[in-house]
């Protein structure tokens, strides 16, 4: 079975991107994958001595947190749009590492009033630099899919998109290294 991890990056009070992740879990909770949500809202400011490049991690928070996405077959990343971009706590999640992002399979789900497509069109640059495989992504629009408070009522067409990008994921984990799909 593969381990996917499905990180919620937003940390704000009244936050809907645990429900937007636990809706993710249920569509990907199957025979093929065996799913963990992960809460960026335990992970604190980058505080390393060492650059992550070198991998020499001092803090527990970080050692942790590199475990689990080195301990992952692919990752799914749930993110709002804030300002055009994503929030600042999935960017201080992926400076903590480097070599754990390594063809790291990462697919993403944006949520937003249109559909998050600049935050994941930013994320995809990011998690390019420190060379992470983004499969592609799932824009989730308020009033069509999900409510401002977080009701999901995600339509036909989402669901099949997420389908999709699920089965792209799992084909990119079972690619043989070096194989781009």
């Amino acid at each position: 079975m593969k381990q996917l991890r499905i990180v919620v990056s937003s940390t704000r009070p009244g936050r809907i991107g645990p429900k937007v992740a636990q809706w993710v879990a249920e569509q990907a909770s199957t025979e093929e994958w065996e799913v963990e949500l992960l809460d960026l809202s335990s992970l604190p400011f980058f505080d390393e001595e060492d650059m992550p490049r070198n991998g020499n991690y001092a803090k527990p928070h970080t050692k942790e947190w590199a475990s689990q996405v080195f301990g992952s077959d692919a990752i799914v990343v749930v993110t709002p749009q804030y300002n055009r971009s994503f929030p600042a706590p999935i960017k201080n999640a992926i400076d903590y590492l480097f070599a754990e992002w390594d063809a790291k399979p990462v697919a993403l789900v944006g949520y937003g009033w249109t559909g998050a497509s600049d935050a994941t069109a930013d994320l995809t640059k990011v998690l390019g630099h420190v060379k992470a495989d983004v499969v592609g992504d799932v824009g989730l629009v308020f009033t069509q899919d999900v409510s401002p408070e977080g009701q999901i009522e995600i339509t036909d067409e989402r669901r099949v998109e997420l389908d999709g990008l699920l089965r792209d994921l799992a084909a990119r984990v079972d690619a043989p290294v070096g194989a781009s799909a």
